[in-house]
């Protein structure tokens, strides 16, 4: 029943969310309630809940196995990083600063991944969902693999049922991406801003718009493969602090990003295209 499945999800989801956020406050993180705002509360224990609830309910309903395999590592990833040694050391700013009275700010060594995995939740659930749309290209086409049943995708798809679904996948992308570039505060310096701040947002709708196209219509699996892999790297890279941030380039050079795309699934056809032409000649 849909609705059993549903119920179930929510219930993992739920586990997952409590699960993690328990071994937080026990670590000693700031996260409950009272850290937060209503809004920026509900927004991060509704993404442990969501990132978790989705892979099972794909799980439930059409027996995809990549996207709940992909959470189980990732979430085991998390808690065994911040359980096993060295484990999170708190110290204060004038440790480091040589003071001698200290400053009440405090910096987390070897941790906060649980932190950074809560916050970047709607980050990981894309890359899930990606994952997901990926394996039943996959399932589908390539028979030695389990089929899918029903399978949510219909391919080849007509040019408008591709065109939609394309850009919706496009619009989704891109409202996730610009929501993580915005919250790590990334800039655009220069007179040109303001242009190039845009157009890295149409970017990010093309960057996911055109692999989906390709797979539902010309069913090319290695563009959505391939962009599927840099979003959950990206979410991944997000877990160490680091001045060079990935998703700068991700974000600002998405054209680079676009290209490996686009011979990622020229390479593909070519492939397709010398394997029938073997097929035929063996035929004569």
């Amino acid at each position: 029943m849909p609705s059993q499945r549903a119920a179930a999800s929510l219930l993992v989801g739920c586990c997952h969310a409590v699960g993690l956020l328990f071994v937080a406050h026990h670590l000693g993180y700031a996260v409950g309630p009272a850290a937060y705002t209503v809004v920026g509360a509900g927004w991060r224990y509704a993404g442990l809940v969501v990132v978790a609830a989705v892979p099972v309910w794909l799980a439930l309903r059409y027996r995809f196995v990549a996207p709940l395999a992909a959470l189980l590592v990732t979430t085991g990833y998390v808690l065994g990083m911040e359980l096993t040694p060295p484990g999170p050391t708190f110290h204060d700013v004038a440790e480091f600063e040589r003071l001698s009275e200290p400053t009440g700010l405090t910096v987390v060594e070897n941790g906060l991944y649980i932190v950074r995995y809560m916050v970047n939740a709607s980050v990981w659930t894309l890359g899930f969902g990606l994952l997901g749309v990926v394996e039943d290209a996959m399932r589908t086409d390539w028979h030695w693999l389990p089929s899918v049943s029903p399978s949510p995708l219909s391919r080849p798809a007509a040019q408008r049922q591709a065109a939609e679904f394309a850009a919706v996948g496009g619009v989704v992308h891109a409202v996730v991406m610009t929501w993580f570039a915005v919250r790590l505060g990334l800039t655009v310096t220069g007179g040109l801003g303001w242009v190039l701040y845009p157009l890295s947002v149409v970017g990010m709708w093309l960057l996911a718009a055109v692999p989906l196209y390709l797979l539902v219509r010309r069913r090319l699996i290695a563009p959505a493969t391939l962009l599927t892999a840099f979003v959950l790297l990206d979410a991944r890279a997000e877990f160490a602090a680091s001045v060079d941030d990935p998703h700068a380039l991700y974000f600002g050079g998405w054209f680079l990003s676009l290209a490996l795309l686009l011979v990622a699934g020229g390479v593909e056809y070519g492939g397709r295209q010398l394997a029938l032409g073997r097929r035929l000649a063996s035929l004569r």
